[in-house]
């Protein structure tokens, strides 16, 4: 009994150090101007919808307007984001990707950067 019970104990112990918490996620979304005017809405606008669930920040100038989407413990990806329903109008809803010009995924492009850091230091190192 005693073996039983080390052993569900060592077997929990170990799983829960291997066990991933899910980190946070920004997702940077980029509308065209041109677009967001045809469809008579704005980035601002498409904000609102989101500020609900998420922390959201928007951005317009002299360049495209931006919607950074920051998400806390997700696993969700861009392309769940994609599929969610924005209102562009007062009784108009769309999804994300019909009106975003790209939706790109911060945390895994930081990743990618890493990535390729790393190897370039590895190349340098081989080099010298």
């Amino acid at each position: 009994m005693k073996h039983l019970l080390l052993i569900t104990f060592i077997t929990l112990v170990v799983s829960s150090a291997f066990c991933k918490t899910p980190e946070d996620k920004t997702f940077l979304v980029i509308f065209s101007k041109k677009e967001l005017k045809s469809l008579d809405t704005s980035a601002s606008f498409i904000e609102t919808s989101l500020m609900e669930d998420y922390k959201t920040k928007s951005y317009t100038g002299n360049s495209d307007a931006v919607i950074y989407i920051s998400i806390p413990q997700c696993e969700l990806d861009k392309c769940d984001i994609a599929k969610r329903l924005v209102q562009i109008k007062d009784n108009t809803w769309k999804p994300l990707s019909e009106i975003a010009f790209r939706i790109i995924d911060l945390s895994e492009s930081k990743d990618n950067y890493q990535e390729l850091i790393a190897s370039y230091e590895d190349l340098s190192a081989k080099r010298k």
